[in-house]
């Protein structure tokens, strides 16, 4: 019996020091990798297919909906099986040591050894829905604040929770002062790309403590902040008669997909159905 090979799919992003990919799989013969390493660490994410790796001397399954963690330098192999017998997509990561050690860097407020995942695997929904956000910021071109934001939480609950030495979070101390400059900042900038390390430069605060302290003070994290003022904004450019094409460009969103899906996230309706609304009310006055 001749088995049709399996067509695979290949998406990828970069970011920062990230390389993004998402993987899908039709049924059909396929060819195990052969074992090899990686220099950096190597994160995967499968959602309808059991994995299996071979590495640490052994070899590991790896449920449907667990992150799997590779180190950097370690020797592994995936699957020796030859044949996905139904269709299979998974999410990968791969991340700098550069990255994770900074990360950790500014959780411990100390100098620090990288961190050390000794579990193949971790079944936590919170952090498998954490990293999925990642990847779908990615795809959808999302600023550069909101993928900071999503990749500083991804790591600091990889790190807090599942780091064999769990490092342990501060007690919040008052920045009320560099809070506001930063509230300011992004108030007079709020169209722009502004990145997480702009706004802690401006803080003189870590990226981490930043998002701690800006969402003690003001009730909400920075990027939705931007986002809420980008959002206020366009409601006065609709009511302007402005397209929406053009509120998209001017109030900062890549496209009008961003500019629609956020618009409709914070107000409950599209930014036509605003417009049609808006208009009815003004023909009423």
């Amino acid at each position: 019996m001749i088995c049709e090979t399996a067509k695979v799919t290949v998406k990828a992003w970069q970011f920062r020091e990230l390389l993004l990919e998402r993987y899908a799989y039709t049924p059909g013969s396929v060819e195990p990798i052969p074992k090899h390493s990686h220099a950096e660490y190597q994160f995967a994410l499968c959602f309808d297919w059991q994995g299996e790796y071979n590495y640490r001397g052994a070899w590991h399954q790896i449920p449907k909906g667990s992150l799997s963690i590779i180190h950097p330098g370690e020797v592994h192999a995936p699957s020796e099986k030859t044949y996905v017998p139904a269709p299979a997509n998974y999410l990968m990561m791969s991340a700098s040591s550069e990255i994770i050690q900074a990360v950790a860097l500014e959780l411990a407020e100390k100098p620090i050894e990288i961190p050390f995942f000794a579990e193949p695997f971790l079944l936590d929904t919170e952090i498998a829905q954490a990293y999925s956000h990642l990847h779908f910021l990615a795809e959808q071109s999302a600023t550069e604040l909101e993928q900071d934001s999503a990749l500083l939480f991804l790591l600091t609950q990889l790190m807090t929770r599942h780091a064999q030495d769990r490092l342990q979070i501060s007690p919040l101390k008052s920045a009320r002062p560099a809070i506001m400059r930063v509230r300011d900042f992004i108030q007079a900038h709020f169209a722009e790309n502004i990145s997480l390390k702009q706004l802690s430069e401006i803080a003189q605060l870590s990226r981490f403590h930043l998002c701690r302290m800006f969402r003690h003070e003001i009730g909400i994290p920075p990027h939705t902040y931007q986002m809420q003022i980008r959002v206020d904004y366009a409601k006065r450019l609709i009511n302007q008669g402005k397209s929406l094409t053009q509120i998209a460009a001017i109030a900062g969103f890549y496209d009008q997909s961003h500019f629609g899906r956020h618009f409709k996230r914070i107000t409950g309706v599209s930014p036509n159905h605003y417009r049609r609304q808006s208009n009815n009310v003004l023909d009423e006055l």
